[in-house]
């Protein structure tokens, strides 16, 4: 007995654009940081913020994705 079901081609696919739109928000959000880093001497983010945020994004984009597939 599968305690997780099997992903569908679609599900995946949009889970795979979902990941990669959450990994460039985190390198948006970390080259932010350094320049800011660099230029004033402080951060504006935080560690946590950005992992949340890198998160919440790659998550919710799959759950648009996949949504938005379902409804067609």
């Amino acid at each position: 007995m599968n305690f997780f079901r099997q992903m569908t081609k679609k599900e995946a696919i949009n889970w795979r654009k979902g990941a990669i739109l959450g990994f460039y928000t985190y390198m948006l959000l970390l080259f932010i940081n350094f320049i800011c880093s660099l230029t004033l001497g402080n951060e504006p983010f935080t560690s946590v913020f950005i992992f949340w945020i890198g998160l919440v994004v790659a998550f919710g984009y799959e759950f648009f994705l996949n949504v938005k597939s379902k409804r067609k």
